[in-house]
């Protein structure tokens, strides 16, 4: 990209408006930020990377939906997987991209349980180095280095093990953006982001249903700013219109293309399997609920939170510790943000800069989803349903950045140099350039830091399942159960509890089943537990010839049956196993 790119999406009559010629000027100036600027984006997953393999030897195994995932991973390329996580509701999310990219790590490492860490890491690495890029490419360095803050910062607010994060509704938060940003640039004139954006919206979809709404409102504005982009450069003579016709044709060719390839594995499951699972979320959406919860007040609280986030950071605030939306954070950094953004659209609009106004609109379009969705959360409004509502902030402080960050840097600029030399030497970039470069280094450390010493979530790194599993093991291997000419089905039951928990027993039993099946052991669990398992794991579970129960340690979950003994005891959580009587 060249200096000399001018606005070509909303008519302006020349360059001489100031935050666009600073803006064309950051890019025509590469020199060492491009590198620094990756390496900064880069530096919190690499940090993290580290810490993960530094401790490679510790006791690390997943438990919950972590272990769910990790079985599912593991099918890849030995069973059929056509689709993604099981919901609550009774479906599964869309598609098993998730687990089909985290299935590369998986076999790299040797099936190690790390490797579904790494590949959070890699894939959250790669969303925030394409995030802060994308801005660079379309609004410069200062723009950039503004919004490598702004992402580091949220990060942060988010946990220090974010990052480290595999869950279904997390793994996608920073490909989404990317993707937001992706369609942000396809509008104004990149036609190769159009079927490259299709790779992490894909992603965020298949993963967890949740993102259907603002994947679909990015892709109304995206098809809004194409149209008008094509009525607006329409030549009467078909010079150069011709080209960039045939260009554009082949991005929209390339796009479907690669979005069949992606989308085949659940098209295939729809269309073979008895119910088709897209038929069943399409029903399921379509009837909607009246259990949903959130007032469209509190919906409407739920995303203005997002934009309170940046200057609670700022001033060194208590954030809100909620695990419900709205978290309501304080009503003055939600003010402070609105206000921001309001005037960032407004310069962008008088100065008639395409690049800010339509991220203003693709902000405003992914909120409007944001509200909806919120809105329509079943039962409890937990935090995590709606994880993706981050992006509302990101790209809302992003926008201040592009809109206002060239016009205050002028403002200093003309102010510092109060001569004519002195302006010619200072350029008005590096005006705020160099302590916003401080700031955003300060924060990718601590973040990078924090995520290099969090524990991975879902993950039990005392190793008290793995005792438990290894308790097991080595039962069966007294009886010579393993080693029998025909081993026996182990199904593995998990006891109620009177404590009043949500999750229960079910926590460390997912991570125990996932134990015994890598040491081999045949492993079934009963019919009730056939959504987040599937058919391989339920459909003998009435054979068993070994019991494993795991229950609480207590008294709060029923005794052992008389044929069970207690194997171990470990953190709170007790295995009994046996041999059912026959018949």
């Amino acid at each position: 990209m060249g200096t000399s790119r001018v606005d070509d999406t909303l008519p302006v009559t020349s360059r001489a408006a100031t935050g666009g010629r600073h803006a064309a000027r950051g890019r025509g100036r590469r020199g060492t930020a491009g590198p620094a600027l990756l390496l900064g984006a880069a530096l919190p997953a690499l940090l993290g990377l580290g810490g993960l393999l530094l401790d490679r030897e510790g006791p690390y195994l997943p438990v919950g939906d972590q272990a769910i995932l990790e079985l599912t991973v593991r099918d890849v390329g030995r069973h059929e997987v056509l689709l993604g996580p099981y919901s609550r509701f009774g479906w599964y999310h869309p598609g098993p991209l998730a687990a089909y990219l985290l299935a590369v790590p998986y076999r790299l490492l040797g099936g190690a349980h790390q490797s579904l860490a790494v590949g959070a890491l890699v894939i959250g690495g790669i969303g925030t180095v394409a995030a802060v890029l994308l801005v660079r490419r379309r609004a410069g360095t200062l723009a950039a280095v503004w919004a490598l803050l702004v992402v580091t910062v949220t990060v942060r607010l988010l946990g220090a093990d974010f990052l480290r994060d595999s869950w279904n509704p997390h793994l996608p938060v920073l490909p989404f953006l990317a993707g937001v940003l992706l369609c942000w640039t396809a509008i104004r004139g990149d036609a190769w982001a159009l079927p490259v954006a299709v790779v992490p919206m894909s992603l965020a979809v298949q993963s967890h249903v949740g993102y259907l709404p603002p994947v679909g409102a990015v892709g109304v504005v995206l098809v809004a700013g194409l149209l008008l982009r094509a009525v607006r450069h329409r030549r009467p003579d078909g010079g150069r219109t011709a080209r960039g016709r045939g260009r554009w044709l082949v991005a929209a060719v390339a796009a479907v293309v690669v979005g069949a390839l992606l989308w085949l594995p659940p098209i295939v499951q729809q269309v073979t399997g008895t119910p088709g699972n897209a038929g069943v979320v399409f029903d399921d959406l379509r009837r909607g609920s009246a259990d949903a919860s959130v007032p469209l007040p509190d919906a409407l609280r739920a995303i203005a939170d997002e934009l309170g986030r940046l200057p609670v950071y700022v001033v060194g605030a208590d954030p809100p510790d909620a695990s419900l939306v709205p978290g309501r954070w304080p009503p003055w950094a939600i003010a402070a943000g609105a206000a921001l953004f309001v005037a960032a659209l407004a310069v962008g609009l008088l100065r008639r800069r395409g690049d800010v106004v339509w991220l203003g609109v693709l902000t405003l379009a992914v909120a409007a989803a944001g509200v909806a969705a919120v809105a329509r959360i079943e039962g409890l409004p937990l935090y995590y349903i709606t994880r993706w509502t981050v992006v509302v902030g990101v790209l809302a402080w992003t926008t201040v950045g592009v809109g206002l960050l060239p016009e205050l840097a002028t403002g200093v600029h003309r102010t510092v140099g109060r001569s004519r030399q002195t302006r010619r030497a200072v350029r008005p970039e590096a005006v705020l350039g160099v302590p916003l470069a401080a700031l955003a280094a300060v924060a990718v450390l601590v973040t990078g830091v924090g995520t290099a010493l969090a524990e991975t979530p879902s993950t039990d790194v005392t190793g008290q399942v793995g005792r438990l599993g290894a308790a097991v093991v080595a039962d069966l291997d007294r009886q010579g159960l393993r080693t029998a000419a025909d081993p026996p089905v182990v199904r593995v039951d998990f006891a109620d509890t009177t404590r009043p928990v949500l999750v229960g027993t079910i926590y460390p039993g997912f991570g125990l089943v996932l134990y015994l099946v890598r040491a081999g052991v045949d492993v079934q669990v009963l019919d009730v537990w056939r959504l987040p398992f599937g058919p391989r794991y339920t459909d003998r579970s009435a054979n068993a010839g070994y019991v494993v129960t795991v229950a609480y340690a207590d008294g709060s979950s029923p005794p052992p049956e008389p044929w069970q003994r207690v194997l171990a005891v470990e953190g709170g959580f007790a295995v009994h196993g046996g041999m059912p009587p026959a018949g």
